[in-house]
Formats: C-alpha cells, structure tokens, sequence
C-alpha cells in the first residue's frame, strides 16, 4: 500500500511517468525486499536489451523522414481526394489522413503532431471551430497505435512474449472500424453545424491524386506484406521503412539535409522518452513478479471469474481509468506482463487480450488528465484541454462502445491473424 501511495503521490505532483516508475521501482527494493540497489540499474538494462525494441527508433525515424520528404502533403492531398466531396471534408480528410499515416509511423502523437499542424489551422481558416478542430485531430490519431505498425503492440510483444505479428495484424479490422466509424460522426456533425465540402473530383482527378499519393501505400504494402509472407520481421521492417523513406525522399528532392538532421533529432528525442520509460517500467515489473504479484493475482481472481469474456469485461473498464493517468507505452510495459498469466488462467485468447489492452489505452490519448494527443492538438488549435476533450465525448463513446463490441465478437479481432499464420 506504501509503494501505491508513493506512485500515486508522484503522478499527482506532475513527476514524469518515467522517473515515477523509477522512484517507486527504487521505494519497494528499499522497503519490502533485500535486493542490493545495484539490482535496479542491473534490470533497466535488461529490459531495453531486446532484439524487438530496435523497431522503435526505426519506425519513429520513417515517420519522421516520410513528413520531412513531403509526403504528409501527397497523404493529405489524397484524402482530400476520396473523402473532401463529404459534409465537413477537411475534418474527413484529417480522419481518412490519420488512417494512411498510422500505416507508416506507428505513434498516435508523431501522426497527431505532423498532420495537426498542417490541418488544424487549415480548418480554423475555413471556419471550422477551434475547439472541434483540436477535437478531430487528438480523436483521429488515435488510429496510429491501432493499425500496424503499431510501437505499442511491439511494447506488448516483447514485454509478453506474445507474437508482434499477430498483435499487428490484429489491430487491422479494429483501426478500420475506428476510422469508418469517425468519418460517420464526423460527417453527422459538420451536418448539423453546416461545415464546409469540397467539390467531389473527377476521375481524373483522382487518378493524379492516388498516384502522387503511391508512396504511402507502397510503402505501408511492404511492410505488412514482408511481415505477413515472413520475409523479414517487423524489426527488419522498420530498417526497411527507413530505407525506403530515405529513398522516397531523394528521388523526389524533398529530403534536405535540414529536413534530414530534424527526422533524426526528432526520432532520436523520442525513442530516448520510450527507451527510459521501458527501462523503469520493465524495473517495476520485475520486481512485482520477483515478489510473485502476477502468480498471487491470478490464484485468487481465477477463483473468482471464470469466464474470458467477463475477464475481459472487467478488464476493458481497469484499462480505461488506467489510461486517464498513465501513458500508453508505460501502461502496457507495467500491465501486459502481470495480467497475462491472469488471461490465461482463464482460458483467454492472449493476442486479444494484448490487442483489447492498446486499444483501451489509446482512448486515454483523448481523455483527461494524461491525453497526450488531446494535450498536444490543443496546444495547436488555441485552446483548451477541456475544450478539445468537451468536443471529443461523440468519439470517446463511440470508441467505448466499439471495443466492448469487441469484447463481445472477438473473431472481428482474431480471424485476420487466424486466416494468415494459423
């Protein structure tokens, strides 16, 4: 109770997630075991020394190389394409744009920055409202985690030893529902508030669109389908996505060695946040199961629920508060390990539980006090947190319902990665 207190104090005083994490790492060897400290800096080495985790600057620094190359703009230009004809187009085209970009950088907040800045203050000046615009954007990004690459789902892999591939492609059908299911809402709302449209485009028009905006999809196609066929996994694939960005910018002459050295800062800025938070957190983690937390809590809950469904039930409502106060990347590293001999117990699927967990989490992107998406879209848009989140309530039950829909009919999780690789 001493340790929950510690980090509950710590989290309310503002400390960052990851020396939070730390410090309580460090309080419960002091107070409740006989560890030398030694054993701490011992064990956050441990935790980043994974093979799998080597995806994640990777895919950051293709994010980054693909914005830094232009192809935010071919992306956007392409939504605007398919979608821009519906009511409130530039809020469809953030949607649909959110959707594309989850395929290649894997990070709800690179995707929410790198099209938030483009396409909020371009709604602001069609007269969108400041406060739907950051709305739009936070909600919309969450799609980043969801569809693969997704660095959370590699989080959950390594620190679970749960297959990466599968937690990817599992992720599929969900973040296609969530961006379907956006582009409805938001085109009911803009109805009602009379927001702007684009006229639909011609079919030659559409042509030029989806062939300036190829690199994308090439780009997205050769990760899951060297992922999918076994050519490489995904932390080759984020070698090549590198590789591929690099390429894709110096046949465009785009990529400048401006624009190259900020790709690299950014990317390197980034992964040093994930990198610690990994390292504390898998520190913590540990440490619970040194003290046999995991085996305790699931002798006594597998007494208690008996059916995966109501497991998962319950789960889906801790992970959603959990997801208000923490992180996703620390939550998953924190969560996954200790809950999963818990899943198993009781006869759950575990890819659906390590899909169902990111997927709960990613809707704390929106919600406050810890929306990291939410904070950052109304830094752009001018306004408040608790504007951008009054704004975001539609999505936020929308995302709700969804994924106790999927609780509910987990084949629409399971029957991609079955249909595959089993």
């Amino acid at each position: 109770m001493i340790i929950a207190a510690i980090f509950l104090v710590l989290l309310i005083l503002g400390v960052p997630v990851a020396f939070t994490l730390g410090l309580t790492a460090m309080a419960y060897i002091s107070f409740q075991t006989s560890l030398p400290p030694l054993v701490a800096f011992q064990r956050m080495f441990a935790s980043v020394d994974s093979f799998p985790f080597m995806a994640i600057p990777f895919f950051m620094l293709a994010g980054n190389l693909m914005g830094a190359s232009g192809l935010a703009h071919r992306i956007i230009g392409l939504a605007r394409a398919l979608v821009g004809h519906l009511r409130g187009g530039l809020a469809n085209v953030c949607v649909v744009s959110n959707m594309f970009m989850g395929g290649i950088s894997g990070s709800s907040v690179a995707d929410c920055s790198a099209l938030g800045s483009i396409l909020i203050p371009a709604m602001q000046k069609e007269g969108y409202g400041s406060k739907f615009a950051g709305a739009i954007n936070a909600t919309a990004s969450t799609m980043g985690i969801i569809i693969p690459p997704s660095i959370p789902m590699i989080l959950t892999g390594a620190a679970t030893g749960l297959s990466i591939r599968d937690l990817f492609f599992g992720g599929l059908v969900p973040g296609i529902l969530v961006g379907l299911g956006m582009l409805v809402l938001t085109t009911f709302i803009s109805k009602r508030r009379n927001y702007p449209k684009y006229p639909r485009v011609s079919g030659r028009e559409l042509v030029q669109a989806l062939f300036k905006g190829l690199p994308a999809f090439i780009m997205v196609m050769i990760i899951l389908v060297g992922i999918m066929t076994g050519i490489f996994t995904p932390t080759e694939a984020s070698v090549i996505a590198v590789l591929y960005a690099l390429l894709v910018g110096l046949i465009d002459r785009k990529l400048t060695w401006q624009g190259l050295y900020t790709a690299l800062l950014n990317a390197a800025i980034s992964s040093a946040v994930v990198m610690i938070v990994i390292s504390t957190a898998g520190l913590l983690t540990w440490l619970l199961a040194y003290s046999m937390i995991p085996q305790k809590l699931t002798v006594y809950l597998s007494g208690i629920i008996h059916s995966p469904v109501l497991l998962m039930v319950i789960l889906g409502i801790v992970f959603l508060l959990v997801g208000c106060v923490l992180d996703v990347s620390p939550a998953v590293l924190l969560f996954g390990p200790v809950l999963l001999p818990l899943v198993m117990s009781v006869g759950a699927d575990p890819i659906f539980f390590g899909v169902m967990m990111v997927f709960a989490l990613a809707i704390g992107l929106i919600t406050p006090p810890v929306g990291t998406t939410m904070m950052l879209s109304a830094y752009i848009a001018g306004v408040t947190i608790l504007d951008v989140a009054g704004e975001s309530i539609p999505y936020i039950f929308y995302m709700i319902g969804l994924l106790y829909v999927l609780i509910f009919f987990q084949g629409l999780v399971l029957w991609v990665p079955n249909f595959l690789f089993h």
